[in-house]
């Protein structure tokens, strides 16, 4: 823009040359017209930019890790007039990266009078995520170059990125022991035997007990109802997931890999009908967060939560926070997965009642004293392949190590 203003004012300084030289009417006509063209410029700008209006919508709001995300700039020109220069910068930054932007991307478009123009590129993200893209800035141009407004109205939408999902060839809870715990939920498909929840009442049937008969509706119905009590749907099983990134390690790299891990986890656990909880710390409200997943409902509910939790690097150990929000919960089995691994850790993990035990992390350095205390404790340590989750899935046999 400065080149073209330059030379605007060099022509303008050549038709005023020219009209002293010659001292004529077409040459001081000239000479007027020439400093009259910027504020033409200016008053057309003031009316088209005014008369402009964009948005940026995808159809696609989740996509999975390395897929193209495509996002759409539409803009709309009210204007009677066209308006051919108009510059759009586009910024996109991951949430758990602590919101500063990643890449930015600036394209030029054109609009006609009266008319919408849809601009398509294609967006990709390989780390796992909430990945914002905005329109941070748009400026318009008038016809020559001269003078610009910019456009401060911003926009923008979340793509949630997830990661890849690894089913597990073995059932491993196919050989855990089986104990009941207390749970406040209960099945709506089958009747049991706690009496703090009634399932159904029906008709009396030959062979039901008499001490659950409900007498008050029996006698309106001029016949035995019987009361079926509920049944509590077993949840035993617990996936912790630690979003703690140690110092020195890449964020959103360990975070691939955490979140690979776990949700593989609870994603193999769900196709194999296993209730099990899903848990988190989530930095924004300081405590733990969990979800019990049975569906695929479940799951994703999860997922959106863990994406807006976000990471973090202080010192919070989350086996502790997860034991003093749940204190007297047992399980047979639990699933730490997290990027480091410490002393204080394994005793924190201690406090939690399990039968067994299992942690899983990046493939990084542990040293042997906390090897051998972690397998004294009954706790079994696996390491997974941070660059390739999916290298050393199948090799994982969890609880035989």
């Amino acid at each position: 823009m400065l080149r073209n203003k330059f030379k605007y004012i060099v022509i303008l300084l050549l038709a005023g040359w020219l009209a002293v030289l010659y001292d004529d009417y077409h040459t001081w006509i000239l000479f007027l017209v020439t400093a009259a063209v910027p504020l033409v410029m200016l008053e057309t700008l003031i009316y088209t930019s005014r008369m402009l209006s964009f948005e940026l919508v995808s159809s696609t709001h989740v996509v999975n890790r390395g897929d193209d995300v495509p996002v759409s700039v539409q803009i709309t020109n009210s204007a009677f007039l066209p308006i051919p220069n108009i510059r759009i910068t586009l910024a996109c930054y991951n949430s758990f990266s602590g919101g500063t932007y990643s890449c930015r991307e600036e394209i030029c478009a054109c609009v006609d009078k009266r008319s919408t123009t849809t601009l398509t590129m294609n967006l990709s993200s390989m780390h796992t995520g909430n990945i914002y893209v905005a329109i941070t800035k748009v400026r318009v141009y008038d016809y020559l170059r001269l003078f610009s407004f910019r456009k401060r109205k911003e926009t923008g939408i979340k793509v949630a990125v997830l990661p890849a999902f690894h089913e597990t060839t073995e059932d491993y809870l196919k050989y855990s022991p089986k104990i009941q715990v207390e749970s406040d939920i209960f099945s709506p498909f089958k009747a049991g035997d706690d009496p703090s929840e009634v399932f159904e009442i029906r008709e009396y049937r030959e062979g039901d007990r008499f001490s659950r008969i409900h007498w008050k509706l029996s006698i309106k119905q001029n016949h035995l109802m019987i009361k079926d009590f509920s049944e509590p749907m077993n949840c035993s099983v617990a996936i912790l997931a630690d979003l703690r990134i140690p110092k020195g390690e890449n964020e959103l790299d360990m975070a691939d890999s955490i979140l690979e891990c776990a949700l593989s986890l609870s994603y193999s656990f769900m196709l194999k009908g296993h209730i099990h909880y899903l848990a988190w710390y989530d930095k924004n409200i300081g405590m733990c967060r969990r979800v019990r997943v049975a569906k695929e409902e479940d799951l994703f509910e999860a997922i959106d939560c863990i994406l807006g939790s976000g990471l973090y690097m202080d010192g919070t150990d989350m086996a502790a926070v997860y034991f003093a929000e749940y204190p007297n919960e047992q399980y047979t089995d639990l699933f730490f997965v997290s990027g480091s691994f410490s002393d204080k850790q394994i005793d924190s993990l201690l406090m939690i009642k399990a039968i067994n035990k299992i942690n899983l992390q990046p493939d990084i350095p542990v040293d042997d004293k906390l090897v051998k205390k972690a397998k004294k404790s009954g706790m079994g340590l696996f390491s997974v392949s941070s660059s390739d989750v999916r290298l050393d899935w199948d090799e994982i046999r969890l609880g035989r190590g």
